[in-house]
């Protein structure tokens, strides 16, 4: 196990602090770059592509590209965390910005299955109406700091909620840099990690639990990672009959706590969409207020991409075996991702 025992100073490393506003991790779109974007949805409409047959091939944009590139080269190697401004989802359909939102993970990286759904688009909305055990990027439940299962995590906002909803990102770097000044005690156990809930996720005849330990910072090729789910973890332990000990929940609350002191907070607004780092950033969200109404219900767009190029990690990373790519969860047709356990977990 390598640890990383010296405090790193780069871009990777920043504080919510550090930011006057959202404005300050946010590239806008020129009208010429909008307007570019706009025949390319024309193009693809008129050759018949459907999302899923989009590929990176299909996306030309002369205009718009390099400002993806610079975003995409912000992620790996700055901040981790760039907002895109610009598009009007009011004028664009939900069909339109789908599309876009595809074409740009196109220029990223490759898109992988979210769930046992085979959703490659995910749709971030509160589906606790129709199922009271939806996993938690389909309730309106505050959702803790947490990494996703992906190297990149984009969001697209279509429609925001009636309150609630905030964006929370976290730098990896501070987290880590803070811990070993402040609690070093706490890091070993971090490192060794934990074993995970697949929540019935998990292929036909594999374990519904890792047999491996997942750690939560690893350190490989000269770069710190983070994988992070706590629901997971103390699913795993309620469910093996080993409750966490007072040592590692104690490192758990701990990296919470500085998750959330550091965070930089905004609100999505409709047309927006930010791409994060999935190793170098945690994320999180407060819950939130619906509208009545289901046409102004809150609506996110989401893409979990693999890109080849990103970075060297810990093979212990891997939570689902069998999926497509690194990361990600493998189809089941028949299957939704729901678990009656994770709530019970989140109240522990």
């Amino acid at each position: 196990m390598d640890m990383l025992r010296e405090q790193i100073d780069s871009r990777m490393v920043w504080k919510g602090a550090d930011f006057a506003s959202k404005a300050d991790i946010t590239l806008a779109f020129t009208p010429e770059q909008l307007d570019e974007i706009d025949g390319l949805v024309a193009r693809l409409r008129a050759a018949g592509l459907g999302l899923d047959a989009v590929e990176r091939k299909h996306v030309e944009l002369p205009l718009t590209a390099p400002l993806l590139a610079e975003m995409r080269e912000e992620l790996k190697s700055g901040t981790g965390l760039v907002l895109l401004r610009g598009l009007d989802a009011l004028r664009h359909s939900k069909e339109d910005m789908e599309l876009i939102f595809w074409a740009f993970g196109t220029l990223l990286g490759q898109s992988v299955s979210q769930s046992v759904m085979g959703d490659r688009l995910g749709h971030v909305s509160d589906m606790t109406r129709t199922d009271p055990h939806a996993r938690a990027y389909r309730n309106r439940d505050e959702l803790t700091p947490h990494t996703d299962t992906s190297d990149i995590v984009g969001l697209c906002c279509l429609r925001a909620a009636k309150s609630g909803g905030v964006s929370i990102v976290t730098s990896v770097t501070a987290v880590h840099n803070e811990m070993l000044r402040s609690y070093p005690e706490y890091l070993e156990v971090l490192y060794r990690g934990f074993r995970y809930h697949r929540r019935g996720e998990q292929p036909p005849g594999a374990d519904p639990i890792t047999p491996h330990r997942v750690p939560v910072f690893s350190y490989r090729g000269g770069q710190l990672s983070c994988r992070y789910i706590r629901s997971h973890i103390e699913a795993a332990a309620r469910e093996l009959g080993e409750p966490l000990t007072s040592l590692e929940r104690a490192a758990l609350d701990t990296l919470e706590r500085l998750t959330l002191e550091l965070a930089l907070r905004f609100t999505m607004e409709p047309g927006e969409i930010y791409f994060i780092n999935n190793y170098t950033t945690l994320h999180a969200r407060t819950g939130f207020e619906d509208f009545e109404q289901e046409d102004r219900r809150r609506h996110m767009l989401r893409l979990w991409l693999y890109a080849p190029d990103w970075r060297e990690l810990d093979p212990e990373l891997e939570l689902y075996p069998d999926a497509e790519g690194r990361g990600g969860i493998a189809p089941q047709p028949g299957k939704t991702p729901s678990y009656a356990g994770w709530k019970q977990a989140a109240a522990e």
